[in-house]
């Protein structure tokens, strides 16, 4: 039992590791053929001299290391989020109050390291990138029909109605329902009593916040 357990933790810290690098091959491959000079230069180099925008250029790249130190850090607090969102439900309905929580969420987020490898190849092959608004619009969400036709603070909330979000909650209550031995709709029906509110609550807090601070 004992070795059972400690293999589960072990598949546990392997799965997380994928999670960061698959993330991190992404955010790399951003930042150096999507993010390139040229672009860095179409947007703010009007706006600078020649001096200026080599100095700013410098900056970018003597420190963007440091976006790096951040994917595990990101990718845990989302994992976290969910776990106390799910954790939170157990004790509203004890049906699933036994399943593992903590694994079944690593293993959700494969859901959004696919999103994020098709959103690079979306970008890269369909999108002729011209501003920094254009890469904050999830391709796969309601905000590609919409971002013409609503204030900026709202981006967030329509980004967040998205294929991988919905696909995300579907993987959850999979994962639960079998990890507990139950049927999926139930199982379904918990995610959406647990982790919505949740999600919905953090949506507009962001949604809240750039409204306060929108320049």
């Amino acid at each position: 039992m004992l070795y059972f357990n400690k293999l589960i933790q072990n598949s546990n810290v392997l799965t997380f590791v994928a999670l960061v690098f698959i993330q991190l091959l992404v955010t790399i491959y951003s930042q150096t053929y999507i993010l390139t000079d040229d672009l860095y230069r179409l947007i703010a180099g009007s706006q600078m001299t020649d001096r200026q925008f080599d100095d700013y250029l410098e900056f970018v790249h003597k420190w963007q290391w440091v976006s790096y130190l951040f994917i595990p850090v990101a990718l845990l607090l989302r994992i976290s989020f969910t776990w106390v969102c799910l954790k939170a439900g157990s004790f509203i309905t004890e049906r699933f109050a036994e399943s593992s929580f903590w694994k079944i969420c690593i293993q959700a987020e494969i859901v959004f390291a696919v999103g994020a490898l098709a959103g690079l190849l979306y970008t890269e092959f369909f999108v002729d990138v011209e501003t920094l608004e254009q890469l904050s619009v999830n391709p796969f969400s309601l905000q590609v029909f919409l971002s013409n036709s609503v204030p900026k603070w709202s981006s967030y909330f329509f980004n967040t109605f998205n294929l991988f979000e919905c696909g995300y909650v579907l993987f959850l209550a999979y994962l639960i329902a079998n990890e507990s031995k139950k049927q999926f709709l139930p199982a379904l029906k918990f995610v959406a009593s647990a982790y919505l509110p949740g999600l919905a609550l953090w949506v507009l807090l962001i949604s809240y916040l750039s409204v306060v601070f929108q320049p």
